[in-house]
């Protein structure tokens, strides 16, 4: 009886197990999974290469006093921001009348010179009208006959005494100190060659008519010479009249306070001098740093200068931005620094000023790895053993589909393989199917 009774209790557990089974299989069958899905992309599969730089200052402007002396007067304080033409500070140079008093001398002594060299000019272009009545002389001597002689003879000693007349005029000048005594020397020898013309023609030196005319255009020739020389020396002492002007009215103007401006706009990166110090216009004793635009740069590789071209558009990454900002490739070296690399340099707009000299800043370049190939969400790509293999939605249910990944990021992986390009592929719910779930696609929130 108790084996009986065990015979049935077994049956009916059988038949209980077998009857939950069914049901299970029904409810697997009948079960629909919500998943997210999008669509496969055909299109170049891009990759963004970074490449690690730093933000630097594209210009930097050192102030400089253009006296030295005294900075009594300071405007700015370090990291200060500044515009240009504005007041740095002022400079008081100190007692500088000494150097005002030689200048006015040395302007007056130049003017002296000048005043000698236009009477040497005058007295030349009197020696030259001289020298050409001497040849008139001369031709109406040489023209005349022997009766004749004794009146060129004495308009010969007319010449004479007015040549010496003016070297007595300009002897006396020289020892009152009026003219250079050279001027003398000249007149005199004027004089001189006056007395030889008068001896000539009245025949004590035998010389012949002829080469009295002769001689008369030699001195012509050589009183020429001389107005040209004098013409020069008036040049030569209006240029140092200038001269001593132009340092007169810089020492004048160095006695003044001199302000100080700010060759360009930014901030006062550097200060190296107080109220009361002494600078020189020799060394800064600040600095300005532009910070508009910004430079930044990076050390690349040979294989990576390939990456960059003069005068075209990047995005770069500052660590303090929350967006990239577009940056101009502005220098590409043909040649690597000492540490074998290329510092490539591109400029960022900074009016706002937020990006600061120092700061970390990543290029970001775009590079096509994989051409005219089908682009998926990295998220529709699972693995099972090694194997690849997405979910695409093909009349309401999950068909597996192994692949192949080509090239993967973070977002977006490149495969190939047996796909249907104009299913969806499922992005989100994939990890509880099987091959042919019935699945529903999740609308997104409007």
């Amino acid at each position: 009886m108790k084996h009986l009774t065990y015979i049935v209790l077994l049956l009916t557990i059988t038949t209980l197990t077998a009857c939950n089974n069914h049901a299970d299989e029904q409810q697997a069958e009948t079960r629909t999974t919500p998943v997210e899905t999008a669509a496969i992309i055909q299109d170049n599969f891009i990759i963004e290469r970074k490449i690690v730089g730093r933000a630097t200052t594209a210009d930097t402007s050192p102030v400089i006093s253009s006296v030295p002396g005294e900075l009594v007067t300071l405007n700015v304080a370090k990291g200060d921001r500044i515009e240009e033409g504005e007041t740095v500070g002022v400079v008081d140079p100190g007692d500088s009348s000494s150097q005002v008093e030689l200048q006015q001398l040395a302007v007056k002594q130049a003017k002296t010179q000048l005043e000698n060299a236009q009477v040497a000019f005058e007295q030349a272009q009197a020696g030259v009208e001289n020298a050409k009545k001497q040849v008139d002389i001369a031709r109406q001597a040489a023209d005349a006959k022997a009766s004749q002689g004794n009146k060129a003879a004495t308009a010969a000693k007319q010449q004479y005494e007015q040549a010496q007349a003016l070297a007595d005029e300009t002897k006396q000048l020289v020892e009152e100190g009026t003219v250079p005594e050279v001027l003398y020397q000249q007149a005199q020898t004027r004089a001189d060659q006056a007395y030889a013309q008068f001896q000539q023609l009245t025949g004590e030196k035998g010389a012949p008519t002829n080469s009295a005319v002769a001689q008369a255009k030699a001195q012509v020739d050589q009183a020429e010479q001389q107005l040209e020389q004098a013409r020069i020396g008036i040049d030569q002492a209006e240029l140092q009249v200038e001269q001593a002007q132009v340092q007169l009215n810089q020492a004048e103007e160095q006695g003044a306070n001199e302000a100080i401006t700010a060759p360009a706009s930014g901030e006062v990166s550097t200060l190296n001098a107080s109220e009361g110090d002494i600078v020189t216009n020799q060394q800064p004793f600040a600095t300005i740093v532009s910070l508009n635009p910004m430079t930044i740069t990076a050390a690349v590789t040979a294989e990576q200068l390939g990456l960059f071209s003069e005068g075209s558009e990047l995005q770069v990454q500052i660590d303090t931005l929350e967006e990239p900002v577009t940056s101009t490739v502005s220098y590409i070296p043909s040649v690597p620094d000492e540490t074998g690399l290329y510092p490539v340099e591109a400029t960022v707009d900074n009016a706002d000023e937020t990006i600061k000299p120092g700061m970390m800043a990543t290029f970001l370049l775009p590079e096509t790895v994989v051409e005219d190939t089908m682009i998926v969400p990295t998220d529709a790509v699972a693995e099972e053993g090694g194997e690849a293999y997405i979910y695409q939605v093909v009349d309401q249910r999950a068909v597996r589909v192994d692949v192949e990944v080509i090239e993967s990021q973070t977002d977006q992986t490149a495969i190939s393989g047996d796909v249907k390009t104009d299913a969806p592929v499922i992005t989100s719910g994939q990890l509880t199917l099987s091959d042919g779930a019935k699945v529903s696609i999740m609308k997104e929130d409007a």
